[in-house]
């Protein structure tokens, strides 16, 4: 099959757990045979056709300067970028993601005769954080979106697939739910990075609440003096935080980071003592079965898809949502008792290594594509 993904970013450029996803997805559609194109937004510094393993990687519309913070006249133009390109290319199937490839995708492709199925990998609507900050107008075009009449649906949880039918009647039979995997090779090949400290990796976005974690941070700082926190990411909350942290007394403790490596992000998460996502809007939380992965257990917020990763009490500990004391307790436990963070950490990777694997995830694909491939 020739096949088109469309998403806003693609790795090594940034490395959200959607772009991460296609990105191990699509090369190992051409390990198979396929013959894979991205689009996705120019960057500054990065050239506008890219060969990546064999994806080709082709960067259109508006010039980011900071993926991924755009301006909304950036989403116009990338839209019209990506219907253009459809109408000028052809293909067997197009795969485009949330959120604003989907509308030009579906429309060129609608146009050209191409099926095209939508990757959805969360629904805003279904939880108390909006899209792009509890905008009126985000929410108006999700439920306009969410509606909109694909040839398929791909979610990564249950949790997303009975948010889209309770919330926007999709129908059942047109959704497929493939979660995300891990890569298991590139993971036991990276050494952990020694120090004592707890970590965060995940877009600065206030649906995070990172803000959450760095003041547990705080009231830990007493009992842990030695503690640190890594925060890992960029985002638009990125300032505001970076002012907390030295309104807390505390950045000689805390360190922020972005533009890392996916080894390098490994790495780090592989060497802490905690993973923590204190976020309200998770599809499926891929950071999470990467902890796990890595033998680290994880304390997260009850929220979408995590569910489906994180057992509570077996590989992590579920919080519910804004309860910064539970937050506080379950951190500090995993912290100070080694015995239970290894048994954890030993559950997670066994529910990793069942479950979250890329080779049976993109078996799942191929079937989900050749269902709506014309031949």
């Amino acid at each position: 099959m020739r096949i088109l993904i469309v998403s806003d970013f693609f790795v090594p450029h940034y490395n959200g757990g959607g772009e991460r996803r296609y990105f191990e997805i699509a090369r190992r559609l051409v390990r198979r045979g396929h013959e894979v194109d991205v689009i996705s937004m120019r960057i500054h510094g990065v050239p506008d056709h890219e060969e990546i393993e064999g994806i080709h990687v082709h960067h259109v519309g508006p010039r980011i300067r900071k993926p991924p913070i755009r301006k909304p006249l950036d989403f116009m133009r990338f839209m019209l970028a990506v219907f253009l390109w459809i109408c000028r290319n052809d293909y067997d199937i197009i795969d485009a993601q949330t959120y604003s490839p989907l509308l030009p995708s579906l429309l060129a492709a609608r146009l050209r005769g191409i099926p095209m199925v939508a990757t959805i990998h969360d629904v805003s609507s279904s939880n108390g954080d909006q899209w792009l900050q509890s905008s009126g107008l985000a929410s108006i075009l999700e439920r306009i979106l969410m509606r909109l009449p694909y040839d398929g649906v791909i979610t990564v949880s249950r949790s997303t697939a009975s948010a889209l039918m309770e919330l926007y009647g999709r129908s059942p039979e047109g959704i497929h739910i493939i979660p995300n995997g891990v890569d298991l090779e590139l993971i036991d090949s990276t050494s952990p990075t020694n120090g004592e400290y707890i970590i965060f990796v995940g877009r600065l976005a206030p649906h995070k609440h990172v803000d959450h974690l760095i003041e547990v941070f705080k009231a830990l700082g007493t009992e842990f003096p030695n503690l640190k926190l890594e925060i890992i990411g960029d985002g638009v909350d990125r300032t505001r935080l970076k002012r907390m942290v030295d309104e807390y007394g505390i950045s000689a403790r805390v360190s922020f980071h972005h533009n890392l490596s996916y080894r390098e992000v490994i790495s780090r998460i592989k060497g802490a003592r905690v993973l923590v996502l204190p976020s309200t809007r998770e599809g499926f939380g891929m950071v999470l079965a990467e902890a796990n992965a890595c033998s680290v257990p994880v304390v997260a917020y009850r929220s979408g898809g995590v569910v489906e990763v994180i057992d509570d009490g077996e590989n992590g500990f579920l919080v519910e949502a804004y309860n910064k004391n539970v937050l506080y307790d379950k951190v500090r436990l995993l912290i100070s008792d080694g015995k239970l963070r290894n048994k954890m950490g030993f559950l997670g990777r066994k529910k990793v290594e069942k479950k979250f694997i890329w080779a049976n995830i993109v078996s799942h694909i191929e079937k989900s594509y050749s269902l709506y491939f014309k031949t």
